[in-house]
């Protein structure tokens, strides 16, 4: 498929007709901090549509009383906006916000993870884990 080009973030428009001109459609941010309006801007043009915010490079701290590791490399949060799964092919009325973590040994070190991590932000975990 060929590209269409580059929109720079603020040139990002919620008109459905500039949308559609465009689709589909990727975008990276690179080395923004959370809480730009970018943000904002692709949610509002996103929410009746199928669509996923993925936010990577992050670090999960060591937390040893709890038996986790520092992670780099497999510390990535993904919101999907009405589907369910990571492939984006299951559509729900709702959003899914994905938390990665390393797989380990099948010990349930990946549930231990998520759960912690909810927990820092006052969730839980709600569903069961997705392997790709």
């Amino acid at each position: 498929m060929p590209l269409r080009g580059t929109i720079h973030a603020p040139e990002l428009s919620t008109d459905p007709a500039f949308l559609s001109a465009h689709l589909p459609l990727w975008a990276s941010v690179d080395a923004q901090p959370v809480g730009r309006s970018i943000e904002d801007r692709f949610t509002a043009a996103a929410a009746r549509h199928v669509a996923e915010i993925h936010w990577d490079l992050l670090e999960w701290p060591k937390v040893p009383e709890a038996g986790l590791y520092a992670d780099f490399k497999h510390a990535e949060v993904s919101v999907l906006f009405n589907a369910a799964t990571r492939d984006l092919d299951e559509r729900i009325d709702g959003h899914t916000v994905l938390v990665h973590v390393r797989r380990r040994n099948g010990d349930g070190y990946e549930e231990r993870h998520a759960s912690w991590l909810a927990e820092q932000v006052g969730q839980t975990v709600i569903g069961p884990p997705q392997f790709c």
